[in-house]
């Protein structure tokens, strides 16, 4: 018998798999825990690769893609002027990214673990609504000034940030559980309407109902202009793709602005007038950004030192104790930071996943998951136009769990066709 110390093979996938749904649990709510479960599970998974001498290269395509993405942010990384702070953001990042999206894919391979995991992460977004909520309403809010300008929205006093503490964070993170859940939503709502699917999915299309609303309205609290049309981008992709009829409920947006006079209205209007510091100070962060990439437009500057770099491109505010983060665009950021060949694989990973999940056979799960996906890459694409919030630890973190998710429907089928053809 074997000793306790030394777990079976069938021990070390439970524990990674539990892991991971720890991780989908708390980096929204706590990211250091999050960070200690996901290398614990990293860890755990080397040693059952180890065991199972099954130490190779990566199986398909997709995770081709992924690993290139990687390794090219990691020589971009080393070859930086700050090459310590960079590989060290590399390996913060970049790494744990990957190795969530291999956690993913490799072991939660089960219908069962699928929903299991889907479950973790409703449950988890619901909750950061919650506590988002609680905040809103009872703690005071330090960074408003910082979040919003005065003069041109003097009536804005609140924005939502919960545990992601930033508004515009929080937008993007609700924005990536809200491709999946309202996918799930209408894929499950239309396959019913048309007989497709038994009366027993309407269990699942009530209890989605209430969750999307929720991650509907918390959205709107952040009041971050562009994770609204971000959503409404999405919006215009299920009506192209899932129900034609969802696009008329775009026509109510002009209604509601016209009749409704509050802080929602004004900041959607603000989109339109572009009067305010936010809109005047992106253009020339931008316009500096293009120097930068001009000057390194292969190798970049290396991962996350944007705001070591930047002050010394800075027409706009001259001074030393200016600090900007990112570039507040996302491709512009990566062609500063990962150069032209880095953004091109981040680019190829995302509509990699995209274009493979269209492809995917199986149950209408999977059907509503290959619906998410492309989704949650038009809210990627469109939010990436005028912010980076993939320069958050917890935001990253998420897209890459979701990606792994996809990917593991591939490797199952992969799977599948290789048994079938034996």
């Amino acid at each position: 018998m074997e000793h306790s110390l030394f777990p079976t093979e069938t021990k070390l996938k439970f524990y990674i798999e539990r892991l991971i749904y720890g991780v989908v649990i708390a980096m929204p709510l706590q990211p250091m825990v999050g960070d200690v479960l996901l290398w614990l599970a990293i860890g755990i998974a080397f040693i059952d690769l180890v065991r199972r001498r099954n130490l190779s290269l990566p199986t398909g395509w997709l995770s081709w893609t992924v690993m290139l993405f990687v390794l090219w942010t990691g020589v971009s990384a080393a070859l930086s002027d700050n090459a310590q702070w960079a590989l060290t953001s590399w390996f913060y990042q970049i790494i744990a990214g990957g190795g969530i999206y291999y956690l993913v894919r490799t072991y939660i391979s089960t219908p069962k673990q699928w929903r299991y995991f889907l479950q973790c992460v409703l449950g988890t977004a619901i909750l950061v609504c919650f506590i988002g909520v609680y905040e809103y309403i009872f703690v005071p809010n330090q960074h408003i000034n910082e979040w919003v300008d005065a003069t041109q929205f003097p009536k804005l006093m609140r924005r939502m940030s919960s545990t992601l503490m930033n508004p515009n964070l929080l937008g993007a993170y609700l924005l990536m559980i809200l491709s999946v859940s309202i996918s799930y939503l209408l894929v499950y709502w239309k396959g019913l309407t048309n007989k497709i699917l038994s009366k027993a999915y309407k269990k699942q299309i009530y209890m989605m109902i209430p969750v999307a609303l929720i991650l509907f309205v918390t959205l709107l609290l952040t009041y971050s202009r562009g994770i609204w049309i971000s959503f409404g981008a999405m919006v215009i992709y299920w009506g192209i793709f899932v129900e034609r009829r969802l696009l008329l409920s775009l026509l109510a947006v002009p209604i509601i602005l016209y009749f409704y006079d509050g802080e929602i209205a004004a900041r959607l209007w603000s989109i339109f007038q572009g009067h305010d510091t936010s809109a005047d100070l992106r253009w020339a962060l931008w316009d500096s950004t293009m120097y930068i990439v001009r000057e390194n437009p292969i190798w970049g500057i290396g991962w996350n030192t944007f705001y070591l770099v930047y002050p010394d491109y800075n027409y706009y505010i001259q001074g030393p104790n200016v600090l900007m983060y990112h570039a507040h665009n996302l491709y512009l950021n990566m062609l500063a930071e990962i150069g032209i060949p880095g953004l091109i694989s981040f680019i190829t990973v995302l509509l990699g996943h995209v274009i493979t999940s269209i492809r995917l056979q199986g149950d209408v799960f999977r059907k509503a998951a290959s619906i998410g996906v492309g989704a949650l890459a038009v809210g990627v694409l469109v939010s990436g136009l005028s912010d980076f919030e993939l320069y958050s630890h917890q935001v990253t973190i998420t897209f890459w769990l979701l990606m792994g998710w996809v990917g593991a429907f591939v490797k199952a089928q992969q799977k599948a066709t290789i048994i079938n053809h034996n």
